[in-house]
C-alpha cells in the first residue's frame, strides 16, 4: 500500500509540473466539410489558411463555433492528433439559401470541443437546455471535465445572435431566455469552471443587463478584461469570451490573455472571428 501511494504522488507531482495547457475559442465561421460549398465557401488554399491559424495559436484544446460536423473538423486537425467533441444535436433536414451566396445553403452551426490525444478528460452531457426554441434551432453547449485532482468543468457555447446590447431587438427574447440556463448550469456546478464560445453579446460594455445577471455574486472574471479586440475595425467589443470562476483564475498564467489577427484583405479573413486563448496551470487549481 505504501508503494501505490507513492507512486500516486509522484504522478499528481509530475502532473503539478506539467506545461501549461492553452484553451483557445474560435468562430471558425461557416466551416463545412465540403470544397467551394456552403455560406462561407472554401478552396484547398483556404482551408490550408485555417489550419495556419489552428497551428498559429498552438491551443491544446479548442472551443469551436460554427462546425457543421466531424467531417469539417477533419478538414482542418488531423484525427490521430486530436480528440473531437460536436454537439448531438441533430442537423435539419433542410437548410435555407445563403444571403450573400446565392445558388448555397447554410449547413449546420454546431458547437465543439477539440483536444490534443493524451489530455485526459470525459465527455459530459450537452447542456441541452440551451436551446429555448424547443425545435433544435438553437445551439446546445458541449461539455468536458478535464480530470485530475481537482478537476476543471469546461463549457462552450454559442448563444443566440442578434442581440448584442441592451434588451429591445427581437433576438433578445431568445437570448435572455438562455441566460436563466446559463445561470441555474453554473449555480449547480462544484469546483474550477470555464466558460467560453461566441456569447454574441457585448459583456463589457458598462452595466450590460445579461453579464450582470450571469455574475450575479462577482464569482466569475473575463479573462483579458479591458482589452479591446483588434479582429476587425467595425468591431470595439468582444462577444469571444473565456470566462473562468473564482475556483479556477487562480490557474490562468498571468498576461496569458491573446487574440490572434490576421493580415491581408479583411474579404480574405479565414473568419469573420478572430481566435482568443488563454494558458491554464492545472497544478493550480
Amino acid at each position: 500500500m505504501r508503494i501505490l501511494t507513492i507512486i500516486a504522488a509522484l504522478f499528481w507531482a509530475s502532473l503539478a509540473q506539467a506545461e501549461p495547457l492553452r484553451i483557445a475559442s474560435w468562430n471558425i465561421e461557416h466551416l463545412v466539410a465540403s470544397t467551394d460549398s456552403g455560406c462561407r465557401p472554401r478552396s484547398e488554399a483556404d482551408f490550408q489558411r485555417v489550419r495556419d491559424v489552428i497551428a498559429d495559436v498552438d491551443a491544446d484544446i479548442w472551443l469551436l463555433q460554427e462546425i457543421e460536423g466531424e467531417a469539417a473538423l477533419a478538414r482542418v486537425f488531423d484525427t490521430d492528433d486530436w480528440v473531437v467533441h460536436v454537439e448531438d444535436r441533430r442537423p435539419r433536414r433542410s437548410y435555407p439559401e445563403c444571403r450573400h451566396t446565392p445558388g448555397q445553403h447554410l449547413s449546420m452551426q454546431a458547437t465543439a470541443i477539440v483536444l490534443r490525444a493524451g489530455i485526459a478528460h470525459r465527455r459530459l452531457p450537452d447542456l441541452k437546455a440551451l436551446d429555448v426554441s424547443g425545435r433544435g434551432s438553437l445551439r446546445h453547449g458541449v461539455l468536458i471535465e478535464l480530470t485530475g485532482p481537482r478537476p476543471l468543468t469546461i463549457l462552450n457555447t454559442h448563444l443566440k445572435s442578434g442581440c448584442f446590447e441592451g434588451a429591445g431587438r427581437q433576438a433578445c427574447g431568445d437570448l435572455f431566455a438562455q441566460l436563466p440556463v446559463l445561470r441555474d448550469w453554473y449555480d449547480a456546478q462544484n469546483g474550477p469552471v470555464l466558460i467560453g464560445g461566441d456569447l454574441n453579446r457585448r459583456l463589457e460594455v458598462p452595466n450590460d443587463t445579461f453579464w450582470a445577471v450571469l455574475n450575479e455574486y462577482n464569482d466569475l472574471h473575463i479573462a483579458g478584461a479591458g482589452i479591446r479586440p483588434n479582429c476587425l475595425p467595425q468591431y470595439r467589443e468582444f462577444i469571444d469570451f473565456l470566462i473562468l470562476n473564482d475556483d479556477a483564475v487562480g490557474a490562468k498564467l498571468q498576461g496569458s490573455f491573446a487574440e490572434t489577427t490576421f493580415s491581408g484583405p479583411i474579404a480574405d479573413y479565414p473568419s469573420d472571428h478572430c481566435p482568443v486563448a488563454i494558458d491554464i496551470d492545472l497544478g493550480k487549481l
